[in-house]
C-alpha cells in the first residue's frame, strides 16, 4: 500500500517522466480512430474505437486500451484551483503573499495538463500475442527507443515481475510495472521503491482506461506480488 505522503512524489515522478520523454512523441493521430492495415495491402481502413479493440498490424493482433482523460482533467483542475488562490486579496485589495507561489503552480499544473492531454491523445497502451507495449494511437507505430533505458517501448509478458497502479486502482496516477527483460547493464534505478524484486522499473502517467489495463495484465500472466 503506498502512503499518503507518496502522492505529492508520484505526481512529481509522472512529471519528470513525461518531460523528458517528450522528444520521443512526434506523430499526432486521428482522433476516435485506429488504423487497420491488411498485411499484404497497402489498404486502410478507419473505424471507431470505444472499448478495447482488437485489430490487425502486419497480421498481427493487437488489443489498444482506451485512453483516460482524468489524469488530465484532474491536473488542469489543481491548476485552475491554484490560479483563483493566486488572487485572493486581504481587506485592503492587495494580493496575499501566497500569490506568486500559486500563480507559479498554477502555471506549471496547466502546461502539464496540456502535456498529458497531448500524451493521452497521440500514445496508446497496447496488448498483442506475446507483449505489452507503448505505441502511436494512430496506426500503433513504434513510438521509438525508451528514453530511459534503450531498447524498444515492448515488453514480454514472461518478463513481468510485478505491476501495480499508484497510489491504488480507484485513483491512479501512475501505471507501474517491472520487468527482467532489460540487460542488466542498462537498467536504472528509480526514486520511488514499489518492491525489492529484480529487474528494471517502469512508471507511466495513468492515461489509458486503468480497468482495461488491469484486464490486460490479468488475461495475458502477467506476473504480479500478491499484497
Amino acid at each position: 500500500m503506498i502512503r499518503r505522503n507518496h502522492v505529492g512524489k508520484i505526481i512529481l515522478l509522472s512529471m519528470v517522466i513525461f518531460m523528458h520523454s517528450v522528444k520521443a512523441f512526434l506523430i499526432a493521430p486521428t482522433k476516435n480512430n485506429i488504423i487497420r492495415t491488411d498485411a499484404f495491402s497497402s489498404t486502410q481502413i478507419t473505424f471507431k474505437s470505444t472499448s478495447i479493440t482488437t485489430t490487425t498490424s502486419l497480421g498481427m493482433g493487437i488489443d489498444f486500451v482506451d485512453p483516460s482523460y482524468n489524469l488530465a482533467i484532474g491536473t488542469f483542475g489543481i491548476g485552475l484551483a491554484s490560479g483563483f488562490l493566486e488572487d485572493l486579496r486581504d481587506g485592503e485589495g492587495e494580493k496575499l503573499l501566497t500569490a506568486k507561489p500559486f500563480g507559479a503552480l498554477a502555471l506549471l499544473f496547466t502546461l502539464f495538463a496540456a502535456f498529458l492531454t497531448f500524451q493521452t491523445f497521440t500514445l496508446r497502451f497496447a496488448f498483442d500475442d506475446d507483449s505489452f507495449s507503448l505505441v502511436r494511437s494512430n496506426d500503433g507505430s513504434s513510438i521509438g527507443e525508451n528514453v530511459v533505458v534503450g531498447g524498444e517501448n515492448k515488453w514480454k509478458y514472461t518478463s513481468f515481475r510485478n505491476w501495480e497502479f499508484l497510489p491504488n486502482e480507484k485513483f491512479p496516477i501512475l501505471v507501474y510495472f517491472r520487468e527482467d527483460q532489460t540487460p542488466v547493464d542498462s537498467r536504472e534505478t528509480v526514486p520511488l521503491v514499489v518492491d525489492n524484486l529484480e529487474g528494471q522499473v517502469h512508471f507511466f502517467p495513468a492515461i489509458s482506461n486503468s480497468q482495461e489495463l488491469k484486464e490486460g495484465f490479468l488475461k495475458n500472466g502477467c506476473s504480479r506480488v500478491e499484497k
